[in-house]
This record gives structure tokens, C-alpha cells and sequence, in this order.
């Protein structure tokens, strides 16, 4: 058995106190800047409301967060931004953490604040995403249990890895690739196959096959709903042939690969030099040889390696399109493998320095780009979600009739979202209007459940009207109720150029 390196310097705290620092701030602005919410957080707040086993297209632990913070804080925004940026930030410390068992204390915090300069984290940044945070949260706190494991074997450390591994399958089905390919890295080389089957290594397996095989379970019961909106992004309709469609995977491949490293690359070149050429001093050498495990280059250039080709398989298999927000998430590590591979990279104060106020500028500047978007958006009279004006919302709605009781039945989960915020009483029901079948099933169901429980409902659409026959799906022949409009002002926007339109229909109690 490999004998355990030495233990790692101290912590740098005052990296800690900096991302608590940039987590509060981003957290008081988001929440001064609107209080609506967009995109993926209003289906979490409609799902939020009962715990499953599973609820469409992804797996299920995002939720199940999000409905336990719903216990405490309520259906809210600052629930929803909590949750969200609170994962952003132990992302952070995750990967501070695991630069900290490998590398010395003055470099490990550029591990970490070199994400700043990878499209992935400040994607997350600009836009209110879910499960793609949560698994780069998972990805991070992996890398960290991982080399600590590597570093200093011991049983109870392969059930922090097993939890580790169970964080991430609960949060996208893409870390499966990370889990494999770490794997496969490890056992190639003989150091790290050592410590990773020691003593207890079968508790890892074990663990996250427990606690992932209810979701599991579920999956094989609903692989339609879990996988069908996956795989028809990475095979679109329009591909025409298996070879347009190798080309067009391979292209997006290696555009998102390159996106994801040269603006890290370019980055350590304007705050290092050409460190690629530099020759550093046994002085500058000397802590690195004391930290850093003959073992994490290899391990580190070999994980990447194998995700560069695993991706590429999948394009010859006929994976005809790439996004980045499944690609970027694999490569958080690259800062660390950078830093390990060239330790000339911000060596001197100097360019340490430098170095930390273009991550420190990055993060800025990408979150006054998502401050900004919807007051950029207000002055162009283009309607923004983030702009809704809930308030009006609420109390147009009350004046018509509904109180916040009973059912409501939405025709997108970015309507339901809203009114989930609004009226937290209500049971939110999000028939979607694009989805054949409405008609049949759920807005039906959904309407004749509030009938027969003498339940007042709201049947509401916002921005562009839901079709006819959406409305009409919940109704008896001939007892449909008169529909109105309201036309709202956005927050900012000249009302001759743009207004929030929103069409519902209120059925009393018994109606």
C-alpha cells in the first residue's frame, strides 16, 4: 500500500472570506435588481410543491433542495436565488478545497478563482439555471474527496466519495461521464490505483448504488419522460444524414472544447508571461515538490483526455449536437491541472496579482452583464420576465375575482412559477400549451378535480395567448367562462412599446 503523503498546509481563510464576501453581494443585488424569477427556477418552484421520485427530464435532488427550502423560506425568489447561488459559492470552496490537497496554499486559490475565466461558471452567473449548477457544485466536491482519498486512503473516506458520487447522479445524468472517466484515469496509473482499492474501496459502489436506485427505479419506469427531451437535443430533426449530423456533433464538440480553455489560457498569458517557456528556480520548485503528488498531472491530463474522447464517441455514435452547458461542467479542473502542469504560472506577487484581479473583474463583469440584461431589455421595449411587475399581477387578479385559493391551472411553467410566488396557498397544475394531448389529460383533469371539489381556479396564460382549444380543454361544452385580458407595463418600458399580456379566466367556488 502506497504510505500517505504528507499532510497539506493550512487553508488560506482569507479565500474563504472572499467568496463569502462576493456571495452576499451577489446575492442583495440579484434580489434588489427584481424580484421575478425566469427560465428553469419557475419549473422548480411548480415542482417544489410535493416531493417524487422524479419529474421529467432531469434528475430529481435539485428539487427535492428546493422544496425543503420552500418548509422554511416559503415558495419565494430569495429561495430560489438562495439555493442557486449558494451552490455557486460552494463550488468555490469545493474546488479551493481540493486545489488545497495538491498544490501549495498561494496556488490553490487561483485553482479556485481561475473558474471565473471558464464559460461555464459565468453562464451560470448571467442566467437562472438549476441542475447545471448543482452539477458543477457536485463535479468540484468530487474532485476534492477524490484527492484527499488519493492522498491519504482510509475506509471512511470512500463513504464520503460514495456520497459524493450519488450528489452528482442525483443532479445530471451527464456526471455519469465524469464518474467513469475519473475512474478509468485513476486505474491507469499504479500510485492512485493503489489508493483507490484499498481498505474499504467497496463502500463507494455500494453507497451511491443505495441512494440512487429509488430515482433509478423511477427512470426505467418513466424513460420517456426522462430521456426523450435529452435525446432529441442531441439528435435534431434536422440533421438529414449520418454524416451531416458527424460533422455538425463534431464541430459543436470542438468549438465548446476550445471555449472552454482559451479564455483561461489567455487570461494566465496576460498575468504570467509565456509561462510555457519559463524556467522556474529550485526556490519557486521546492513547495511544489512538498505538495503536489508525483500522481495528479498524469491523473489530471488523462481524466481530460478520456473526456475529450468519450464526447467524440458519442459524435461517431450519432450525437448530432453539443451544448455547452454539458461540456463546460467536465472541464472545471483544468485551471488545477494548468496549475500543477506549469508552476511558473503566477509565481511572482506580481502576477499573482494580476492574476486575481482578472478573476475578480470577470466575476464582476459578468454579473453587472446579468444586472443590466433586463434594464437593457426595458429600453429596447422588449419584454423581460425579470421585469414582470408581480405586484400588478397579483392585484389585477384579485380584482377579478381570485384570492390566491384553490387551483391554478397555467399554460407554462413560467406562468406557473409566478403564480406559485404569488399565491402560495394555491395549487399550481402547469398544463403545457405546446404539448399535444392538453385537451385529453391534464388541463381537463386538472379543471374537473377543482369542480368536484368545489375549489375556486384561475385559468391564466401570459405573453403570447394560449391557443383556443387550450382554453375550451378545461370546460364542459357550452360552460366555458368569459376570458379576459390585462395589459401590464413592464418594469422601465414605455407601455406604447411593449406590455406583459395576460389572458384568465376566474371560476368561483361551486362554479
Amino acid at each position: 500500500m502506497t504510505p500517505p503523503s504528507p499532510s497539506p498546509p493550512a487553508l488560506d481563510r482569507q479565500a474563504l472570506r472572499w467568496i463569502a464576501a462576493l456571495f452576499v453581494l451577489v446575492m442583495a443585488s440579484r434580489l434588489l435588481a427584481s424580484h421575478g424569477v425566469s427560465w428553469d427556477q419557475n419549473e422548480q418552484l411548480v415542482w417544489s410543491q410535493q416531493l417524487a421520485l422524479g419529474y421529467g427530464p432531469q434528475p430529481p435532488l435539485y428539487t427535492w433542495l428546493q422544496w425543503a427550502l420552500g418548509l422554511v423560506l416559503g415558495p419565494s425568489t430569495f429561495a430560489v436565488v438562495l439555493l442557486k447561488n449558494s451552490l455557486v459559492a460552494l463550488s468555490f470552496v469545493f474546488m479551493l478545497l481540493a486545489a488545497h490537497q495538491v498544490l501549495p496554499a498561494r496556488q490553490a486559490w487561483l485553482a479556485a478563482a481561475g473558474m471565473a475565466w471558464l464559460p461555464g461558471m459565468a453562464w451560470q452567473l448571467l442566467r437562472d439555471q438549476t441542475h447545471t449548477v448543482m452539477l458543477t457544485c457536485a463535479i468540484c466536491a468530487t474532485w476534492w474527496l477524490l484527492l484527499r482519498q488519493l492522498r491519504q486512503p482510509r475506509p471512511l473516506g470512500f463513504v464520503y466519495l460514495g456520497l459524493a458520487v450519488a450528489w452528482g447522479m442525483l443532479s445530471k445524468y451527464s456526471y455519469l461521464l465524469v464518474a467513469v472517466t475519473l475512474l478509468l484515469a485513476c486505474l491507469s496509473i499504479a500510485n492512485t490505483r493503489r489508493s483507490l482499492l484499498s481498505r474499504g474501496w467497496w463502500l463507494t459502489p455500494l453507497i451511491s448504488i443505495a441512494l440512487v436506485a429509488p430515482h433509478a427505479w423511477w427512470v426505467l419506469d418513466h424513460w420517456q419522460a426522462a430521456s426523450g427531451a435529452t435525446l432529441d437535443k442531441l439528435h435534431p430533426a434536422e440533421t438529414s444524414s449520418y454524416l451531416s449530423g458527424l460533422l455538425m456533433g463534431l464541430r459543436d464538440l470542438l468549438a465548446f472544447l476550445l471555449l472552454a480553455v482559451l479564455p483561461w489560457l489567455l487570461m494566465a498569458r496576460l498575468s504570467s508571461g509565456r509561462f510555457w517557456q519559463q524556467v522556474t528556480t529550485e526556490t519557486d520548485i521546492a513547495p511544489n515538490r512538498n505538495t503536489t503528488p508525483d500522481w495528479l498531472v498524469p491523473l489530471l491530463g488523462r481524466y481530460m483526455a478520456l473526456v475529450a474522447g468519450s464526447l467524440a464517441l458519442m459524435a461517431f455514435a450519432g450525437a448530432a449536437k453539443f451544448d455547452g452547458r454539458w461540456i463546460q461542467p467536465l472541464l472545471l479542473v483544468f485551471p488545477l491541472y494548468m496549475l500543477a502542469r506549469w508552476p511558473a504560472i503566477a509565481q511572482s506577487a506580481k502576477s499573482r496579482k494580476r492574476y486575481l484581479l482578472a478573476c475578480l473583474g470577470m466575476l464582476v463583469l459578468v454579473w453587472s452583464l446579468a444586472l443590466l440584461a433586463p434594464l437593457r431589455d426595458a429600453k429596447r421595449g422588449k419584454g423581460d420576465r425579470l421585469n414582470w411587475q408581480l405586484d400588478l399581477i397579483a392585484n389585477t387578479l384579485r380584482q377579478a375575482g381570485y384570492q390566491g385559493q384553490g387551483m391554478v391551472l397555467a399554460e407554462h411553467h413560467t406562468t406557473g412559477g409566478v403564480m406559485r410566488i404569488l399565491f402560495p396557498q394555491a395549487q399550481i397544475v402547469v398544463c403545457d400549451a405546446d404539448e399535444p394531448g392538453f385537451h385529453m389529460d391534464c388541463a381537463w383533469q386538472a379543471a374537473e378535480s377543482a369542480r368536484k371539489q368545489h375549489l375556486p381556479w384561475l385559468q391564466i396564460s401570459t405573453e403570447d395567448p394560449a391557443p383556443d382549444a387550450w382554453w375550451w380543454a378545461a370546460w364542459p361544452v357550452d360552460a366555458m367562462l368569459q376570458v379576459q385580458q390585462a395589459e401590464l407595463p413592464y418594469r422601465w418600458t414605455d407601455p406604447a412599446h411593449a406590455q406583459m399580456r395576460m389572458n384568465f379566466v376566474v371560476s368561483p367556488a361551486g362554479s
